[in-house]
């Protein structure tokens, strides 16, 4: 039996590759989308005093692996445009668009932190992830997506979802007292 001897840089450029390979695939590390997230649209009127909650839609899990989420922030905001906090609900009524604190409006719905948003593998995702935020100033704001980062398999991974929502914000009257459009 002949052995075939490869020089030297060829078998390092192949162990090279080897690993490059190897590393796209098993690290996870990076954008993926993991759960494909429905498209639409929404918006509303508000005023500088306002504290607006967006329900952050999400979809099935595509991944044979449970799906953590570990944080949600907005991509490309200007700097009117304050995130406040970011929580979630257990499974239950879906949230679009709310004005007003749910936080404070509504102590009896019990809120997690985003954390506590897991979803089984091939499944629905079932939390209400929502974002709060107000507006420093006057203007027309279109807040178009958030980063949603998340733990699946062991590894870290990231996600864009599209909000598509439009706030139209006025200045507030003198002696105004926050919106609120009610609780879940």
């Amino acid at each position: 039996m002949t052995r075939t001897m490869w020089p030297r840089p060829a078998v390092a450029l192949i162990g090279l590759i080897a690993v490059v390979l190897s590393a796209g695939c098993a690290s996870g590390n990076g954008e993926a989308t993991v759960m494909p997230l429905p498209l639409g649209g929404q918006g509303g009127p508000a005023t500088t005093i306002d504290t607006v909650d967006i329900g952050v839609p999400l979809g099935k899990n595509v991944t044979g692996y449970s799906v953590r989420l570990e944080c949600v922030s907005l991509v490309s905001e200007p700097s009117a445009v304050h995130l406040d906090s970011v929580f979630a609900y257990p499974p239950g009524p879906s949230i679009g668009l709310v004005t007003g604190n749910l936080i404070k409006g509504c102590p009896y719905d019990k809120t997690y932190p985003v954390t506590a948003a897991v979803v089984r593998p091939h499944a629905q995702m079932r939390w209400n992830v929502t974002i709060a935020l107000t507006f420093a100033k006057p203007g027309r704001y279109d807040v178009r997506r958030v980063k949603i980062s998340y733990v699946t398999n062991g590894h870290s991974g990231w996600q864009y979802q599209a909000l598509n929502t439009t706030i139209a914000v006025s200045a507030a009257r003198k002696g105004a007292k926050p919106q609120f459009t009610g609780c879940l």
